[in-house]
């Protein structure tokens, strides 16, 4: 009887979920045929180049609240199209030189979590084992958040709660200081499904510190614009709005990115999967019959992985899976704060190396110049898939 009732309950979900998609695809393409609907006001920033370690080179230009250095980068790169409105270009300003003036440090040490936005016991411990691991590899570079950042509808503005109650508080953590965290937006962020405010999260990040009205706690968040890119190292990474996945020219500009691109390695993380063995197998196969495939691929298509969350478990999925970007991983870290159970008739992905619905957790990614060491982490600490990649 109890595997009759989750098997009802997951069939429920799964027509919930049709009925989400369903509403969600004529919304879309509404706005892209509407002309005006898709409002993409100009936020543009400066180029990042954070140096890995110490000594590195002076400073670059940066977004407004983005822009300045922290160990001699430049602020990071704001895409074009940001929130809906009239709002213009943000100003540039130029950050401080860095420290010292010597090479960058070869290995950049990676988080990556996703669908994260509760503020629960789970997320709490998934961030101590985040800290724990920055001490114990000697410190991370950057983290990735990987969309719903806040459920269940986003937030409605700068000052909202929900800012200390599901990201600042559960990412206070010793280790986890002083680390950037890159965020991109998902559905429960903003959308047609969303009543949340995407520009205030694309804000938030510019804010100066303190404890009052218009002022943030720390200086971990950043969302420079709705797309963007940043490059740490010899890792470039490629942020995407997924749920804005009709409009033309995010796809123009972040593909045109990727492609002038001459890093060793090149990262494109967004909320949706193209692949996945999880609950949104079936409707995320709708948004790519609607046009969300062919964006991503235009984009993914040349690099070395596609990180997502959307559907809260992990798994990695070879290179290979897609023939015309034979060289692309496909990863989901999307346990950062809970876990649901996989409908029982999602097929198994062709080229899976590892899947899990049962645990929170997180991916680490530690480039090495040539090679790239890979694992999920759960919420106990427990390395539980690893794998190693080499140029």
């Amino acid at each position: 009887m109890a595997d009759s009732g989750r098997s009802l309950t997951r069939t429920r979900r799964l027509f919930a979920s049709s009925l989400v998609v369903c509403c969600f695809v004529p919304l879309a393409i509404a706005s892209c045929s509407s002309g005006d609907a898709v409002n993409t006001s100009t936020t543009t920033g400066g180029t990042a180049t954070t140096g890995a370690g110490a000594g590195n080179g002076g400073a670059g230009n940066g977004g407004t609240g983005n822009g300045g250095a922290g160990s001699g980068g430049a602020g990071a790169t704001g895409g074009t199209g940001g929130a809906g409105g009239t709002g213009g270009s943000s100003t540039s300003s130029t950050g401080p030189g860095g420290s010292g003036g010597g090479p960058a440090a070869k290995v950049v040490r990676l988080l990556a979590i996703g669908d994260t936005g509760e503020g629960n016991e789970a997320q709490h411990a998934v961030a101590d084992r985040m800290s724990e691991k920055c001490e114990k590899v000697g410190g991370c570079d950057a983290v990735l958040v990987n969309g719903d950042n806040f459920y269940d509808n986003g937030v409605a503005s700068v000052d909202d709660p929900q800012w200390a109650e599901k990201f600042e508080q559960p990412y206070d953590r010793p280790h986890l200081e002083g680390v950037p965290f890159y965020a991109v937006l998902g559905n429960h962020d903003h959308g047609p499904t969303s009543s949340g405010n995407k520009q205030a999260q694309i804000d938030y990040a510019s804010l100066p510190l303190g404890s009052g009205p218009g002022m943030r706690s720390s200086e971990k968040w950043h969302m420079p614009a709705a797309w963007y890119d940043v490059t740490i190292g010899h890792v470039h990474l490629f942020a995407l709005d997924t749920v804005d996945f009709l409009n033309g020219t995010q796809k123009n500009d972040m593909s045109t990115r990727v492609k002038n691109s001459k890093a060793t390695w090149k990262i494109v993380f967004g909320h949706h999967p193209r692949f996945t063995s999880g609950e949104h197998f079936w409707d995320n196969n709708l948004l790519g019959i609607a046009g969300m495939f062919a964006f991503q691929k235009a984009i993914y298509c040349g690099t070395d992985m596609f990180m997502a969350g959307h559907d809260h478990n992990l798994e990695f999925i070879d290179r290979g899976r897609d023939g015309d970007c034979p060289g692309t991983h496909f990863v989901v870290s999307g346990a950062g704060a809970k876990t649901r159970d996989t409908f029982d008739f999602v097929p198994t992905d062709e080229k899976q190396l590892y899947f899990a619905d049962g645990f929170e957790g997180f991916a680490y990614l530690e480039f090495d110049g040539p090679k790239l060491s890979f694992e999920f982490i759960d919420r106990n600490g427990a390395v539980v898939f690893s794998k190693t990649m080499t140029k």
